[in-house]
């Protein structure tokens, strides 16, 4: 009979052996599984050992039958050798028999010696059997004590699965309860700022009318109260600025929902044309929205056929109200003298020129140096890559434009005489570009070309 292997159980001691903790956690379907083959192999080994008990008692059974044999063969070889004592005393005429006899107890003898052969080969195999019996018994041993050892250690790891799965779902609880209170948060948090802003937009009116009253009471602009608009309606707002009334008209969201605010925008803007008709209503008007409603609305600017609306907030008010007031100022040139007046327009005319010539110079230098980079790509390669690599390196930092730094006039004049010192050190001819630009036509019209000391609009 061939005995099973045990290459499971050992599998399985090897690997509890050499199990971590984290083989521990993640890998205890391995050992499940391995332990199932392992119980397997030891019920298969466990019915091998008794089906060698059973083949033993077999064995049994059959040198007991062969020593009973042999004692019925001695017991025949006695009877045969009485026989034949008595057989040789008797007369001669028994010799037959007697040899008859001889050939009897000759097998007898033969059936004896292969019976005794018989019996020392089951001798042999019974000692043999023996000691697999007793081997298999150790190993069996052996493997009912691991086989507790590691049911214990089973148990021991069950039982601490369990209390770590029992502490990742109180960790799986706490976190549910966390997002949740976070979520609860988050909403009241919502909710708040919906209510500040329900709130702001609430009192919208009044913040707005109380902006506007400071703002005219600080630059002495007219303000006039609804009671005495002289025009039919009543604006929420109306300044008086060059003899024309100017209409800031506040508008809130009349819900949460600022989806529908720009259309409730446009509509209000349509219905501001009841002021245009009055005399003496500018035809600029102004809507003043919360500041936190600015980011839904798409559109700043209504031009409509008779009049145009602004869409402003709260903070742009004294802005717009100080740029409004420069209005007066305009009205100031009619008392100017002839010779003001022609020095106010020489001035704007030089600055004019000066910046449509400095246009035209840009375009023509950057016509040139988009032709010096073209012409760079018939350099060779190598150097075409190299200057790459410089230029990629490179940056240039003009200077910044600061908000409360006014550009000096000397400062300029002291640099153009430092450039121009450091020109004339290089040999540079400054002086000679003035008359080549002055060359250079500013205008064209058609195939004519307009000096440059005509007016361009004017017709002939």
């Amino acid at each position: 009979m061939v005995i099973s292997t045990t290459d499971s159980l050992r599998a399985l001691f090897e690997n509890i052996k050499s199990l971590g903790f984290f083989g521990r956690l993640f890998g205890w379907n391995r050992i499940r599984l391995m332990n199932s083959a392992a119980i397997s192999e030891y019920n298969t080994l466990n019915n091998e050992i008794n089906g060698l008990y059973d083949q033993n008692r077999q064995l049994q059974n059959q040198l007991r039958t062969v020593i009973q044999d042999l004692d019925h063969q001695k017991s025949l070889l006695s009877d045969v050798r009485t026989d034949y004592e008595i057989l040789k005393n008797s007369s001669m005429d028994l010799s037959q028999v007697l040899r008859s006899r001889d050939v009897d107890l000759g097998a007898l003898k033969d059936a004896e010696t292969k019976n005794s052969k018989r019996i020392t080969d089951l001798d042999k195999e019974i000692n043999l059997k023996n000691f697999e019996i007793q081997n298999l018994i150790r190993e069996k041993i052996e493997q009912e004590r691991n086989l507790s050892v590691f049911r214990e250690s089973d148990q021991q790891k069950q039982e601490h699965y369990e209390h770590r799965i029992t502490e990742l779902n109180a960790l799986k609880k706490q976190l549910d309860d966390d997002r949740i209170r976070l979520q609860e948060e988050r909403e009241d948090e919502v909710r708040t700022r919906f209510e500040k802003m329900r709130a702001t937009w609430k009192n919208h009116e009044d913040t707005v009318e109380e902006l506007i009253r400071g703002i005219c009471s600080r630059h002495q602009i007219p303000y006039i109260d609804k009671e005495h608009v002289p025009f039919k309606g009543s604006p929420d707002n109306t300044l008086k600025i060059a003899d024309e009334y100017i209409i800031f008209d506040a508008k809130s969201p009349l819900s949460d929902d600022l989806g529908n605010f720009p259309a409730y925008v446009r509509q209000q803007t349509e219905q501001l044309k009841k002021y245009v008709k009055e005399p003496g209503v500018n035809k600029s008007l102004f809507l003043v929205v919360p500041t936190n409603t600015i980011d839904s609305i798409d559109q700043f600017y209504y031009n409509l056929a008779d009049y145009v609306v602004h869409i402003v907030t709260a903070d742009a008010l004294e802005p717009v109200i100080l740029g409004l007031k420069k209005i007066e100022d305009y009205e100031f040139a009619k008392q100017l003298s002839p010779e003001e007046r022609e020095n106010i327009c020489r001035v704007i005319g030089k600055f004019a020129h000066a910046t449509k010539r400095r246009i035209q110079i840009d375009s023509y230098f950057c016509g040139e140096f988009i032709n010096i980079l073209n012409n760079c790509n018939c350099l060779p390669d190598e150097i075409l890559e190299k200057t790459r690599d410089f230029e990629r390196s490179d940056k240039m930092n003009p200077p910044l434009e600061k908000r409360a730094k006014l550009i000096s006039p000397d400062q300029l004049k002291k640099d153009v005489h430092r450039i121009t010192s450091e020109a004339d050190g290089q040999e540079i001819d400054v002086g000679a570009t003035g008359g080549v630009m002055e060359t250079l036509p500013l205008y064209k019209t058609g195939e004519k070309t307009i000096p440059l000391t005509e007016d361009p609009d004017k017709k002939e």
